[in-house]
């Protein structure tokens, strides 16, 4: 089912003016605050993503701590895996993922397909690979702004939810989250969306498993990037 299709049926409000419900703008930023320092003294949770760019859609599925974390993205046929843990970022997919979701040259991601190639934080590279990977970014990635709406109480996956609309961080759409109409307020969901037509693009994000253990291991035999990046100078 198209991602706006599962949209209408899962979640059964939005915060648009006709849906939005009285509320005063410090009591939607202490409800806000509220479910984000929840979910930050729940420390972990697991986070799945759907998104879509005009006719293209794909799903991120991962476990994240406040400062680790492990993803695994598909795209069609690309799939590629990205792991944060000892403060560096590690990756990891198929040829095409290597390839399109990565940039890396073809002679390259033939090579390194399922292997793991270490990158830290002096790359280039490093904020945008590991962007959203932890608990503490992906959170930012849902904390709307600007002028908040509540939005009527509604259900999703028979849960009594509350929501928050805004601004998505950097002002490109609009995002919606869902929080949880009980003493925890965790975070449930979240859905950001932005332009229309072939342009537009969008993701539904979903929390759950908060506060249960997760391990990240660190990838064994990882290739640095500099390495690679060496070489390739040298031979190019």
């Amino acid at each position: 089912m198209a991602l706006i299709g599962l949209l209408l049926v899962s979640l059964t409000t939005t915060c648009d003016a006709s849906a939005a419900t009285p509320a005063s703008a410090s009591s939607l930023q202490s409800s806000l605050a509220e479910a984000m320092t929840a979910a930050e003294a729940a420390g972990s949770a697991r986070i799945s993503v759907q998104f879509f760019t005009g006719s293209t859609s794909g799903r991120v599925v991962q476990d994240s701590t406040l400062h680790t974390g492990k993803q695994t993205t598909a795209i069609k046929k690309e799939v590629v895996s990205v792991v944060l843990v000892g403060g560096s970022a590690y990756i990891s997919g198929n040829t095409e993922g290597l390839t399109s979701y990565f940039g890396l040259p073809s002679s390259l991601a033939s090579t390194l397909a399922g292997k793991w190639v270490s990158i830290q934080p002096t790359d280039s590279s490093f904020q945008s690979i590991s962007a959203n990977v932890d608990l503490t970014s992906a959170l930012a990635n849902v904390t709307p702004g600007g002028t908040l709406v509540a939005g009527k109480r509604s259900k999703i996956d028979g849960k009594q939810v509350r929501s928050i609309g805004g601004d998505a961080p950097g002002g490109a759409g609009k995002l919606t989250l869902f929080v949880a109409a009980d003493k925890r307020a965790l975070p449930v969901a979240a859905v950001e969306s932005s332009g229309s037509g072939k342009s537009a693009t969008g993701e539904i994000v979903t929390f759950t498993h908060w506060g249960e253990r997760v391990r990240v291991a660190t990838p064994t035999a990882a290739v640095p990037l500099s390495a690679i990046q060496a070489a390739s100078s040298a031979s190019g």
